[in-house]
């Protein structure tokens, strides 16, 4: 392993965003940016198969990463435990779904 204790790129361009210590002397490559984890409250089910009484309660995590060299950012959101929600994409990605999820909550606000 090479010793990387006078490497500083971890800490180069950090954006605004990132809430994260980043530790010296760890390799950029084996690093993130992350933003502050915002916690929302949800219920989830299957509704196609399941009854609606057998939706639960769930948190979700969601939140903003970026490895150390890259320009690419990523949004994350995931379950609070376990893997029952899991999405990451691409900030372009989740713009395109922000757009269509507001046109059907919209819809069935009708």
């Amino acid at each position: 392993m090479q010793d990387h204790a006078d490497d500083n790129n971890a800490t180069r361009g950090c954006p605004p965003w990132c809430g994260r210590d980043h530790r010296p002397g760890l390799h950029p490559d084996d690093q993130h940016h992350a933003s502050t984890s915002r916690r929302v409250p949800m219920v989830i089910g299957n509704p196609a198969i399941d009854r609606d009484d057998l939706a639960v309660t769930d948190a979700v995590i969601v939140r903003l990463l970026r490895p150390t060299h890259s320009d690419l950012t990523w949004l994350e959101v995931v379950s609070e435990e376990g893997r029952r929600v899991r999405l990451i994409s691409t900030l372009d990605s989740a713009r395109r779904l922000l757009t269509v999820l507001h046109e059907l909550v919209s819809d069935a606000s009708s």
